[in-house]
């Protein structure tokens, strides 16, 4: 079996700062690799935990009997890494009372030293140590809904945040200063007891259309464009029915200095709420000195094209305006690394010899720039691990991602809490990952399944499995103070 053009070719939204053109597909090698093995991580997951009868196989999330927006029903908790520094439990202290205050009666749970995660503990192993079992939420039995890992990815691997996502709702925070937890922590706590709002009742849509890159074009046709205008038998632009301006920044327009312009609030209205972006990312070979400030940095249309591209065409950390007026925003981003990167490649990590991207896995620097900007810190950054491929949106299985972003995006212009938002991508994710594991075994079966399905399937569900909340999964925007526009 083999891919039988460039066309079944899943296509990542990423571009190599070495080779200045875009990042490795799957090979027939390592979509092989996966087949061979006896199950799939997914599948057996699921396959142990959630049977056909179970009264969460048909919902992910807190269980119905909770409101999943409320804090003193659903409960809050943080979860802190081995050995951290007491230092930062204390910046993170004001938080940690300001969310024990909101919940009230409901548990309110840090978990910290020997009762907290134990190094290179399974999200199963955790929650089986809590006494609870991951496909049933019930804050009664006194784990709570909204968890907050203080934690690097190396500490605390991103795989048991995948796994512990998919029914709870998890969020991570870390920084390389402890002065930065402390303005996280004032950020959320000033937004959210601020007379008024400083974020304006607006959208911001910003994604590149590259003449020369299918990924861009595959990307701007299937959910930008969509998102903007609408489809479906009465289109209606996203945010419209929340009432919510949206402003546009597509193809050409999606400039290096139209996305500084939105973080410094250039257009008229006030600072927007939202921001959604779908651009490629950088990656950095794992010996270049740039990987650690740039893997992840924002693709602009300033690039000229194929073949080399240097920081005037990427939106890093370090390009965030000193005045950027951040304080009650949420980005939402789209793109390979854009929320961190793993130490070995996901999809080639199978093979005999898994291909290494980095020396340890590490939260990308934009995200941490916004949530802790000096000015006023983001609530919060949904964003990509490891690449993100622009041919998951066309899967037909599982449902399609374009309407999971709608999905996603109409939960915050509503008002829901991040981690309750983002549950349609935990739904994506089981559903491939059980028909994935299906496939699997008709193969073995003797099935004549195109190697081709495989991959898509495998890059669909996965691409759905690597969005991680970078804040705390507890945060909302305040939409039921924010004026209408005129």
């Amino acid at each position: 079996m083999s891919f039988t053009s460039d066309v079944d070719r899943p296509l990542p939204l990423g571009i190599s700062a070495k080779t200045g053109r875009p990042l490795r597909d799957l090979t027939d090698d390592a979509v092989q690799a996966m087949l061979d093995r006896e199950r799939e991580p997914g599948g057996q997951l699921l396959a142990a935990q959630q049977e056909r009868s179970s009264p969460a196989a048909a919902s992910f999330g807190v269980s119905g009997e909770f409101e999943g927006n409320d804090l003193s029903q659903a409960g809050w908790g943080a979860i802190f890494a081995p050995d951290t520094d007491p230092a930062i439990r204390e910046a993170l202290q004001p938080l940690l009372d300001h969310r024990q205050k909101q919940v009230g009666t409901a548990p309110f749970v840090v978990y910290d030293g020997t009762s907290g995660y134990l190094p290179g503990e399974t999200a199963l192993a955790w929650l089986e140590r809590q006494k609870v079992r991951l496909d049933v939420v019930n804050p009664d039995k006194g784990v709570p809904y909204y968890l907050l890992i203080v934690g690097s990815p190396e500490a605390i691997s991103f795989e048991f945040q995948y796994v512990l996502d998919l029914y709870w709702s998890v969020g991570r925070l870390w920084f390389a200063t402890t002065a930065e937890f402390r303005q996280y922590a004032q950020s959320v706590i000033d937004y959210e007891t601020a007379a008024a709002v400083p974020t304006s009742r607006q959208i911001a849509l910003f994604a590149t259309a590259h003449d020369f890159d299918k990924s861009t074009q595959l990307f701007t046709r299937c959910v930008a464009e969509p998102l903007a205008k609408g489809d479906g038998h009465k289109p209606v632009p996203i945010g419209q029915r929340q009432k919510f301006r949206l402003m546009q920044f597509l193809g050409d327009d999606a400039t290096k200095s139209a996305l500084a312009g939105i973080y410094r609030d250039v257009a008229s209205g006030g600072p927007p709420a939202l921001l959604f972006s779908g651009t490629h990312g950088m990656e950095f070979e794992p010996d270049d000195a740039r990987q650690a400030l740039n893997q992840g940095a924002l693709v602009c249309a300033d690039w000229s094209g194929f073949g080399s591209i240097n920081k005037d065409a990427w939106f890093a950390a370090a390009d965030v305006p000193a005045d950027a007026k951040l304080r009650g925003m949420i980005h939402f981003i789209f793109a390979c690394h854009g929320g961190g990167c793993p130490r070995l490649d996901d999809f080639d990590r199978l093979n005999k010899n898994p291909k290494k991207i980095a020396d340890n896995p590490f939260i990308s620097s934009l995200p941490q720039k916004l949530l802790a900007h000096p000015n006023g810190g983001a609530l919060a950054c949904l964003a990509h691990v490891e690449r993100a491929w622009a041919f998951s949106f066309q899967s037909a299985r599982g449902g399609s991602q374009s309407q999971g972003f709608r999905d996603v995006i109409g939960r915050l212009l509503r008002g829901d809490r991040i981690g309750h938002a983002a549950d349609s991508f935990n739904v994506r994710w089981a559903a491939l990952s059980t028909d994935l594991a299906e496939f699997q075994n008709d193969a073995r079966f003797g099935a004549d399944v195109p190697l081709r399905t495989f991959g898509q399937m495998w890059v669909a569900r996965d691409d759905a499995r690597n969005y991680v909340i970078l804040g705390d999964p507890a945060v909302r925007l305040r939409v039921e103070d924010m004026p209408e526009l005129t």
